[in-house]
């Protein structure tokens, strides 16, 4: 049977993009895995806060945490949070809550105002923002390449926490469409200047209003201090900001905590403020450092026990670089270009200069399971180790590569990391057993065993020239004519590209989009055979990426989603064509099925079979 562990989640320091992730079990008597337990005790983390620096699971601050069973929920407003799937966790997005529900907040919303490139910040409704390109949680940035390519006037989503000078320290600036200000505003900061009687409170110089504001968690006080998003439908004006709803930070008496993030007010060691959370680490065992290390603006994860507000911490780690904190991705690659363009887990790879563990540079290929472990760079990860990892067994997969280490005599060879072994009854396409060799480019379906071995019951022959057809997604920046960019890779387009969901005129800097075609080395680009634009206002929840751990048309996972496509209609393929390995996007509904939510889909399309 399978139970949720109910983690409770709030608003801890996340004034980023938070999720809230729950673990949920499989076993004998309805017994379920616990979150990591805390150092120094047996109290298990019950509630977390920290940032996102990896997947597969989802890392935390440089600790994996199950997600095979989350919900994702996007706070866009506070009063009426929108559902959402996995794909929608990215790299630099603060996680806080319980890990039983995923809850995407954001710090700031809406247009940049005045930009500094030399200082590394800008101003978003007179909050100052900062980036940093070094350290443990570097600025992860989506829709453009860095600081130095935003504009006044861009419109941009901003996760981060507020330092001691009150600006926000951003793990994440996505830049986004214009059209998507309708969506309305998002401020946060710390409270200052409280007039209850008037029912204002300050950000920095600017007023906010919230006389006719929602207040959560329900019947929580505001008081000078506290760290709040303020959301509103209209931007700020002459007479301050209007809110519709705070939400502020506050951890569960009693509960398990592991937080991390910047040190924003630091007295001593029993008295110092993480992302609106006060921790004492008197009785912690320290990590990576000393308390001599400690200080404003140090990026620390703590675990312990809240009692009267206060974290008391059992295990203190000092993040001082990427290393510190895991920036680690797992899984499948998708979104195959080259060793220096793929994706894992919706993120971008380029392993172009990696040490290679368990196979070389030339394993790799779409299909392929890997773990890539790095530094974080604009919105890439940057791989300085990639390690093969065994492929999940029993599943049926499809493998797409260069043959290597062929011996005819054990009917073995090589393949994207794998071994695979010919069954007794394979069967060959495009030629025949006596036309494999090491280097021959083949597609190869079959299943692994509990060894690892891919056991072949198809092989087929592919061209030795032809370019792989690829599929890449993400915001556009750089856009011009027949032309932008998406992480890791160039696009081109011309007359002749298909254009789903709007046309060549809604292609702007920050718009989401996908596209599928040939890569072409000479001029390091993708051309697009078709391209579809992700509309804001088309906010159904969507999921795209190869299908794994295929089990019938109503039960497999897409980028970890579970998804039923049964009462789904099918573009560019029939359902029979469903498999592991199939690069596919589903849109529809999000349900809750046996204690899981999945993504019961009504369109389902078939990208690459």
């Amino acid at each position: 049977m399978k139970r949720k562990t109910s983690f409770n989640h709030h608003l801890l320091g996340a004034l980023g993009a938070a999720a809230v992730l729950a673990l949920a079990a499989c076993g004998g008597g309805g017994s379920s895995t616990p979150a990591p337990s805390t150092g120094g005790g047996t109290a298990t983390i019950q509630s977390v806060s920290g940032t996102i620096t990896g997947f597969g699971s989802v890392i935390i601050d440089g600790q994996r945490f199950d997600d095979s069973s989350a919900s994702v929920t996007i706070d866009t407003d506070p009063t009426a949070p929108s559902a959402g799937t996995l794909s929608d966790l990215r790299l630099g997005m603060l996680v806080d809550g319980k890990l039983a529900d995923v809850v995407v907040h954001a710090a700031l919303f809406g247009p940049v105002g005045t930009l500094d490139v030399a200082a590394s910040s800008f101003t978003l409704y007179g909050q100052t923002v900062k980036t940093v390109a070094t350290g443990a949680t570097p600025t992860v940035f989506e829709g453009v390449q860095d600081l130095a390519g935003l504009a006044a006037g861009d419109v941009v989503e901003v996760h981060g926490t507020v330092d001691a000078g009150k600006a926000i320290t951003a793990t994440r600036v996505e830049r986004k469409p214009k059209a998507e200000l309708d969506k309305g505003v998002r401020i946060g900061g710390v409270i200052t200047m409280l007039d209850t009687n008037a029912k204002t409170f300050r950000f920095n110089e600017m007023t906010i209003d919230y006389h006719a504001a929602t207040v959560l968690p329900d019947g929580t006080a505001l008081a000078d201090g506290q760290l709040v998003v303020a959301v509103g439908d209209t931007p700020p004006g002459v007479t301050g900001f209007h809110a519709k709803a705070l939400k502020i930070v506050k951890p569960g008496e009693g509960t398990g905590l592991g937080i991390g993030g910047r040190i924003t007010v630091f007295g001593s060691l029993a008295d110092f403020t993480v992302s609106g959370v006060r921790v004492d680490a008197t009785e912690a065992t320290i990590e990576g450092g000393s308390a001599a290390d400690l200080g404003a603006g140090v990026v620390v994860a703590a675990d312990g026990t809240v009692t009267d507000g206060v974290l008391k911490a059992r295990k203190l780690r000092i993040l001082k670089t990427p290393a510190d904190v895991l920036a680690s991705l797992k899984g499948q690659v998708t979104d195959w270009v080259s060793a220096s363009s793929f994706k894992l887990r919706g993120t971008t790879v380029d392993a172009s200069a990696a040490t290679v563990v368990g196979g070389t540079l030339a394993d790799l290929g779409a299909g392929a399971w890997v773990i890539a472990s790095g530094h974080v760079q604009g919105d890439v990860l940057k791989a300085e180790r990639l390690e093969f990892i065994d492929l999940p067994a029993a599943q049926p997969v499809k493998l797409l590569g260069e043959v290597r280490d062929y011996s005819a005599e054990a009917k073995t060879f090589r393949f994207v990391g794998a071994t695979v072994r010919l069954g007794e009854a394979v069967e060959f396409v495009g030629g025949s057993a006596a036309n494999l060799a090491n280097g021959r480019r083949v597609a190869v379906t079959g299943t692994p065993g509990a060894d690892g071995v891919v056991v072949a019951s198809r092989v087929e022959f592919l061209g030795e020239l032809a370019p792989q057809l690829s599929v890449v997604g993400g915001r556009a920046f750089d856009v011009a004519d027949g032309t932008f960019s998406l992480p890791g890779i160039g696009v081109r387009f011309d007359a002749n590209t298909v254009f789903d969901g709007g046309s060549a005129a809604d292609l702007v800097n920050g718009q989401s989009v996908l596209a599928k075609g040939r890569f072409d080395p000479t001029i390091h680009a993708l051309r697009a055979t078709w391209i579809e634009i992700v509309k804001a206002e088309a906010n159904a929840p969507r999921v795209a990426g190869p299908i794994g751990d295929f089990v019938s048309v109503s039960d497999f996972r897409v980028g970890g989603q579970k998804v039923d496509a049964s009462q789904a209609s099918f573009a560019d393929g029939e359902a029979a064509s469903l498999a592991n390995g199939a690069v596919v996007e589903a849109v529809g509904s999000l349900r809750e099925v046996a204690g899981a939510r999945v993504l019961v889909a009504t369109k389902l399309r078939f990208l690459v079979k």
